[in-house]
């Protein structure tokens, strides 16, 4: 069984794109998240609360949202990630 991934990953995964390229697009970050990882059926299934979005890509809209990653390091505005 595929383990479910988590904030924590998406954040570490989010800091070592920023370190190399600076910043990201939050669509482009989910496409990457989709090729890098191996996601479970639950990561894959359908957001209960946007249905337009599968639940990993929710996880990584949720970063900014629940203010997880660690703002003296990365900044987000208008939809972009960037690399302080």
């Amino acid at each position: 069984m595929k383990k479910e991934i988590t904030e924590n990953d998406l954040i570490d995964f989010l800091r070592a794109i920023l370190n190399v390229e600076g910043e990201i697009s939050l669509n482009e970050f989910k496409r990457r998240v989709r090729s890098s990882f191996e996601l479970s059926d639950y990561d894959l299934s359908p957001s209960k609360t946007r249905p337009n979005e599968a639940m990993f890509e929710q996880k990584c809209r949720n970063l900014n949202c629940h203010k997880n990653f660690p703002h003296n390091m990365i900044s987000y505005e208008n939809c972009i990630f960037k690399a302080r």
